[in-house]
């Protein structure tokens, strides 16, 4: 019997937290209006209102990127002459990464207070910068997981486990398909906009070959 008809292979899950340290809000700004140039236009001044409002609050002028830009052709249809060009619609989406605190609070507030109908606050992304520590901590969860159920395959063969063969670290797939799902959460009420810092779920998955004997 040949080594690979003598071994077993699994994968393993698992997943540890860890605490945000900043996150990224995504501003989004859209303009509609008859001409490209005109919704080029407004969009640009909505842009130009929002970084004004940011650097005023102290946001570095290096921190805030565009993310996106596009332009939308508008149409209708019209009985008896087919889809006609109705306007342009100008998007552009920037991010900017904030810490947690009331500094935040005040810099949301006051982005969403330009008065400008072009912009919108699209959501926010907690982002973990050293994960590090809680990566190491989701593959040996996740290495625990394959042992497991390793263990258990080979006892209902009536087989024990012998030598490691083969590791392989894999896309984990719990939770869907990111490998961070961020929990952090927004909290509302009539006097402010507290953000609650929450924490971040890292994954990890392996693939991992045991032979049998």
């Amino acid at each position: 019997m040949s080594n690979k008809q003598r071994s077993i292979t699994v994968t393993g899950q698992g997943s540890a937290q860890a605490v945000p340290d900043h996150f990224n809000i995504s501003i989004g700004i859209e303009s509609s209006q008859p001409t490209v140039r005109e919704a080029y236009a407004q969009a640009g001044a909505a842009v130009n209102a929002v970084t004004a409002v940011l650097l005023a609050k102290g946001v570095e002028q290096g921190s805030i990127s565009a993310t996106s830009l596009d332009v939308r052709v508008d149409t209708r249809w019209q009985d008896g002459v087919g889809t006609i060009v109705t306007g342009y619609t100008v998007s552009n989406t920037l991010a900017v990464p904030l810490s947690y605190g009331k500094d935040a609070e005040d810099v949301i507030a006051a982005v969403v207070d330009t008065g400008n109908n072009n912009v919108r606050l699209n959501g926010l992304s907690p982002v973990v910068s050293d994960s590090s520590a809680a990566q190491d901590a989701a593959r040996e969860a996740a290495w625990a997981d394959a042992l497991r159920a390793a263990e258990l395959y080979a006892r209902l063969a009536g087989r024990t486990l012998g030598e490691v063969a083969g590791v392989v670290e894999v896309n984990p797939t719990m939770g869907g398909p990111r490998p961070m799902m961020a929990r952090a959460a927004m909290a509302m009420d009539s006097a402010s906009m507290p953000i609650a810092q929450g924490q971040s779920e890292i994954q990890a998955a392996v693939e991992a070959t045991w032979l049998l004997v």
